[in-house]
């Protein structure tokens, strides 16, 4: 009898511990959910052939934009989970649509209990989802200071905009997780405030789209030279670098590229060695949609990490001749003969002084000086990690690659 006694007494304080254990978890993990929704979001998904300023065809976007006008003393608050992509992050846009806070995954800290699987962090206790609050408030008001995960945007502008972006998403478009709630609040009362849904963000202006067609005279001869752009207007992503060619494409052409690539991770434990988190070249037309592209992982990359790009019809022995020789094939399927070829690398490591840095190339001005053709080429300055390229007729490239190869190792 005494012995049945003293098994449930044990039993009884094992349950009772556990209980507590359990209770205290749950009692610190607390989290104050949003008051938002995620209707505000608008979504540009990057596979979308309709959708402007040259989307990565492997990124996805979604964004909100408050006309300060309207709503002159709001704040965000977002709340999310953090999605199964390569990459995800948030930047902040002004009136000249030029990022002007931004932070991205690993940055991002996690809520009470939650990891940031970006980190390979360690959970503190059991929880359903990994979530992570952010805010966005203007520059001047400082009382969010305390709270992680803050980003400031410029008062006075006209647009505040915030865009988010997964790169790689799996589980599909979402990246396995719903999309963040956002609150909109007013700064003094903290009440929420509604806002019109986002409409017709990422919509290229009459301005835009003759300074790139006036770029189309850029080609001067059947080199292909890759070029700093300005990007000021097409929601440029902080954390990437970019350089970029105009293709003029004939009914007869053939493009042959080849760049030596940077190092990439293939998990999460290689973001920190690898010299660049996600690499990829698009190609997109003239009124800024993207029609096609490839990234790291889909390069064929030779013995020496140099990937060759065939860009022609879709004719079976022109792809088959790039095949054979071990080279990516990418067919014209623009609906026009004006194309723009994009190359992206995404948190360089080392920032501008790695010799894979795109940044390292100075930013041309063709309308003031035109020698800026030949002296502003990436190659000059990065030598072999810059995309260069050589335009030949069919006959030429089914002969020999229009002697691309000899001309590469000169």
């Amino acid at each position: 009898m005494k012995k049945a006694y003293l098994v449930s007494i044990t039993l009884a304080t094992i349950l009772l511990v556990g209980f507590n254990t359990e209770f205290k978890k749950s009692k610190q993990c607390d989290i104050t959910p949003v008051d938002g929704t995620d209707n505000f979001w608008a979504e540009y998904l990057g596979h979308d052939q309709t959708v402007d300023f040259w989307p990565d065809k492997y990124v996805n976007y979604w964004a909100v934009v408050v006309n300060q006008k309207d709503f002159p003393n709001v704040g965000f608050k977002i709340q999310g989970e953090f999605p199964e992509a390569r990459y995800f992050s948030y930047n902040v846009y002004g009136k000249d649509r030029n990022s002007t806070a931004s932070i991205f995954d690993t940055q991002i800290k996690a809520e009470k209990c939650s990891e940031n699987p970006f980190k390979n962090e360690e959970k503190q206790t059991s929880v359903d989802k990994n979530l992570y609050t952010l805010f966005v408030v203007p520059e001047s008001v400082s009382e969010f200071d305390t709270n992680d995960n803050v980003l400031k945007f410029i008062e006075g502008e006209e647009e505040i905009g915030i865009i988010l972006r997964y790169y790689l998403p799996a589980g599909g478009d979402l990246a396995g997780v719903d999309l963040p709630k956002i609150e909109v609040f007013d700064l003094d009362s903290k009440e929420s405030v509604m806002i019109p849904k986002t409409s017709n963000l990422l919509i290229t202006t009459p301005q835009i789209l003759n300074r790139i067609n006036t770029a189309y005279s850029l080609q001067i001869d059947n080199n292909v030279r890759f070029y700093r752009g300005d990007p000021t207007g097409l929601y440029p992503n902080e954390d990437n670098q970019y350089v970029r060619t105009f293709l003029n494409y004939d009914d007869d052409d053939v493009y042959v590229i080849r760049w030596k690539v940077p190092t990439f991770p293939k998990n999460s434990s290689e973001f920190e060695s690898a010299e660049v988190r996600y690499s990829s070249m698009n190609l997109g037309d003239n009124i800024t949609n993207n029609f096609d592209g490839i990234y790291d992982t889909q390069y064929k990359l030779d013995k020496d990490g140099f990937v060759t790009l065939v860009i022609a019809d879709e004719i079976p022995e022109l792809r088959e001749k790039a095949e054979i020789a071990g080279y990516n094939f990418m067919p014209w399927t623009l609906p026009g003969n004006k194309g723009y070829l994009i190359y992206r690398n995404l948190l360089t490591k080392g920032g501008k002084t790695a010799p894979y840095s795109l940044n390292k190339t100075p930013m041309p001005n063709f309308t003031t000086n035109r020698s800026h053709l030949i002296s502003h080429d990436a190659k000059k300055y990065i030598g072999a990690y810059a995309p260069t390229g050589l335009r030949m007729t069919k006959d030429e490239y089914l002969s020999d690659f229009g002697g691309f190869n000899d001309k590469f190792r000169e």
